[in-house]
């Protein structure tokens, strides 16, 4: 080992490798003023020492702390234009449902005429049947019977009062020379098959008819021309013609019903007419 020498610097000693006792009796031979400064120094190496190992916590916990602030001041950036998006979708939302609370609205307002509107088909239904049976109550003779007749055996009244029509004009009395009576000139047999005991009397005549009407319209599926034509020539021949039978008469009896029909239909439409768009009273003529 060298020898000690006093005069040298301090730190070329320290770099020695001193022993502690060494080291204090250098220490205690340094001048007060010099020894203040280390001192000094070494509170200084002492603190960083403990700064680098014995503390490190502290430090650590500063820049960990300082780092989740940069982060989530990072986040926050990031979810700027996340939330402008979301405020832009809840807006868009809310515009929405104002429109469907003012579509709930102005339906709501309006609910009376959609009411109205679809209960139109109804009310008219029901304006043309009260226009046909004051029609045929006060335009067309016995129409009082013949509309209750048709409708009690589900039978257009219009077709009822054409084939009535068409076979006697309307005279209670008329005979055929086949022996037909009466207004809708029944045969006798078919009469009394129908429940008529006098075909002379109208209400019996009518409701007699109506019923052999009906009767024919099940056997024909509803075929008003096989109808009339079996009504005219007997069911027999157009079983066998498989229709309207080759006779002359037949075939113009035909023609008349439908013209006579048709014209009971445009009166009775005419008349549903004015009372549903010219404002009139449907019972005026009662």
């Amino acid at each position: 080992m060298p020898e000690l020498k006093t005069k040298r610097p301090y730190q070329e000693r320290f770099l020695d490798n001193f022993d502690r006792a060494q080291l204090r009796r250098h220490v205690e031979a340094v001048p007060r003023k010099r020894f203040a400064r280390l001192k000094k120094k070494y509170a200084t190496i002492a603190l960083g020492a403990t700064l680098a190992v014995g503390g490190i916590g502290t430090p650590l916990a500063l820049v960990q702390q300082r780092t989740e602030s940069v982060q989530e001041e990072r986040q926050r950036q990031d979810e700027v234009p996340l939330s402008r998006a979301l405020a832009g979708d809840i807006r868009a939302a809310h515009s929405i449902a104002r429109q469907v609370a003012g579509g709930v609205e102005a339906a709501t307002g309006v609910g009376s005429q959609l009411e109205t509107i679809a209960e139109a088909p109804q009310r008219l239904a029901l304006v043309t049947e009260q226009v046909r049976e004051d029609f045929f109550k006060t335009e067309v003779p016995f129409g009082s019977i013949i509309y209750r007749e048709a409708v009690k055996n589900d039978i257009r009244p219009e077709l009822v009062a054409a084939v009535v029509e068409a076979e006697s004009q309307f005279k209670p009395a008329a005979r055929s020379g086949a022996g037909a009576v009466g207004l809708m000139q029944l045969v006798p047999r078919t009469g009394k098959w129908m429940g008529a005991k006098d075909l002379t009397n109208p209400v019996q005549n009518i409701t007699a008819g109506t019923k052999y009407l009906r009767y024919l319209s099940d056997r024909f599926d509803g075929n008003e021309t096989k109808i009339l034509a079996a009504y005219n020539a007997g069911e027999g021949n157009v079983q066998r013609f498989g229709g309207v039978p080759p006779f002359k008469e037949t075939q113009n009896y035909l023609v008349k019903v439908r013209n006579y029909e048709k014209e009971y239909h445009s009166r009775v439409e005419s008349r549903v007419v004015d009372a549903t768009v010219g404002g009139g009273n449907v019972m005026a003529t009662r």
